[in-house]
């Protein structure tokens, strides 16, 4: 039976949590992946980081 909250678990790395939340329910992986980028490049553009432009750019490469 799957957790809601798999990074949670005790002794994981940060790289298995992520891997866990992304994967723990199929029909859901593909909008956990969206909204972690989404959050992450939140959080880098807010950072300074990442600009606006370099985002956009990005985003320009990946509908092409």
């Amino acid at each position: 039976m799957p957790t809601q909250n798999p990074h949670r678990t005790a002794g994981l790395c940060t790289s298995s949590k992520v891997y866990s939340v992304l994967t723990e329910l199929k029909h859901l992986e593909g909008h956990r992946s969206a909204k972690l980028l989404a959050l992450l490049t939140e959080n880098l553009v807010r950072k300074g980081l990442l600009n606006e432009q370099e985002v956009v750019h990005m985003l320009d490469q990946v509908v092409d």
